[in-house]
């Protein structure tokens, strides 16, 4: 039986394999190319946070128009390629990230 201390040392371990992933360098590229323009970062996270709510807003709410609107309004950020390129690596690197949640809750059998 393992104790809470050696997981946390795999799970240390498990940490530095994700980050020699292509998804995870990919991701922090992009982040770094978009700090490099703090007004683009800045209209990047807010754009993020805006549909984040989006996607969680309750389910009798009717969002179309509201996702209809922030695409609309963020039209020109959404165009810049390096905005492009951060949001295809951010959903990239978070898709396999939640891939391997599933397979683990999976192998846990819960």
């Amino acid at each position: 039986m393992y104790t809470e201390k050696e997981l946390r040392e795999h799970v240390d371990e498990f940490a530095d394999m994700i980050r020699q992933t292509q998804e995870f360098n990919d991701y922090v590229h992009m982040v770094e190319v978009l700090k490099r323009r703090p007004d683009l970062y800045d209209a990047v996270m807010v754009f993020r946070r805006e549909n984040y709510y989006l996607q969680h807003a309750p389910e009798q709410e009717d969002i179309y128009d509201r996702v209809i609107e922030l695409r609309d309004r963020n039209e020109e950020l959404l165009n810049n390629p390096e905005v492009y390129d951060y949001l295809l690596a951010e959903w990239t690197f978070f898709h396999m990230l939640q891939n391997l949640f599933d397979r683990l809750m999976g192998e846990l059998d819960l």
